[in-house]
């Protein structure tokens, strides 16, 4: 009897095994297509999601590199004035090389980097005085890579000098070209107390880079 029995569930199992699979055959393929299709739907809605934010993403840093990659200033972008504080003797002497945005081209530029600077004879357009120009950074670190992007907008560098005296010429005027352009804007110096630069040949002059040092 017990063995009969247990024949028999087994034998009902095994029936109602082999019933299950020829019941679901119909329902079985149907089932993973629409469960692929929701998975699909579900899953391509991030995804699309994703790929939309990556474009505006790259679309916004794209701008932003793009600002960044500004053409470099001319000198006939810029008005420039030179501004001194020089001390007499042996004590260090200052002064800054400002420039302001002012050209019709309002497309913006940058200044990145050293300038390059002439010291002339006499006045503007004389010779060159042989001064030597030492480049170095500033001892705050405001040295920086200056964008303007529109009219007014300002940047400069400065110089440091030991006053002299009694050597003969001393600069008329400062020959400066921005960095990475061809052309020089000449200011004089000299002037008045404001614009004092009492260097001579063989002099040494310390230049740091365009940054803003206009505050």
């Amino acid at each position: 009897m017990r063995k009969r029995l247990v024949g028999t569930v087994v034998a009902v199992a095994a029936g109602m095994a082999l019933s299950g699979c020829a019941a679901g055959g119909p329902e079985g393929p149907s089932a993973p297509i629409g469960g692929g299709q929701a998975q699909g739907q579900q899953g391509g809605q991030p995804e699309q999601e994703s790929q939309e934010q990556s474009s505006s993403e790259s679309a916004t840093g794209d701008s932003g590199d793009n600002g960044r990659a500004a053409r470099p200033c001319e000198a006939s972008d810029l008005d420039a004035k030179f501004s001194s504080h020089e001390q007499a003797g042996e004590f260090a002497s200052s002064g800054s090389f400002f420039v302001t945005k002012t050209s019709n081209d309002m497309t913006p530029c940058v200044l990145d980097g050293y300038a390059d600077v002439k010291f002339m004879a006499g006045s503007e357009g004389g010779s060159t005085l042989p001064v030597k120009v030492e480049k170095t950074t500033d001892d705050n670190g405001q040295a920086v890579p200056m964008v303007l992007e529109g009219f007014g907008d300002q940047a400069s560098f400065n110089l440091t000098w030991t006053a002299a005296q009694g050597c003969g010429d001393t600069p008329g005027a400062l020959s400066v070209t921005p960095p990475e352009a061809g052309e020089a804007s000449e200011v004089r110096v000299n002037t008045g107390a404001e614009n004092k630069m009492s260097v001579c040949s063989d002099s040494t002059v310390r230049l740091v880079e365009f940054g803003d040092y206009t505050g």
